[in-house]
């Protein structure tokens, strides 16, 4: 619902963008966080569908180094809406 073309935050492009590896890490953060939003605390099975996988340094950061940007230590799980667009709004940032 809040993905892809209908997310507040897309920029066009697709998965793939995010490297070969992308899929697969995706899965383990999700595994590892327990399939539970790391901000809010709400599951995927209390969400009703996959939560989304955000990267803490901005991908683009890396310049194209798709295994740094997707270590495991740069993911973390959270729900589409409201706390991963609260990490790419600049309110979020102005905090920090």
């Amino acid at each position: 619902m809040f993905s892809g073309e209908n997310s507040g935050i897309w920029a066009g492009g697709d998965i793939e963008y995010y490297g070969p590896n992308w899929r697969i890490q995706r899965r383990k953060a999700r595994e590892r966080d327990n399939f539970t939003c790391q901000d809010c605390g709400i599951t995927e099975a209390e969400y009703g569908q996959e939560l989304s996988v955000h990267h803490i340094i901005p991908f683009r950061a890396f310049n194209g180094d798709w295994k740094r940007a997707n270590d495991l230590s740069n993911l973390i799980t959270l729900c589409e809406h409201p706390c991963h667009r609260k990490r790419h709004s600049k309110e979020f940032w102005l905090k920090i």
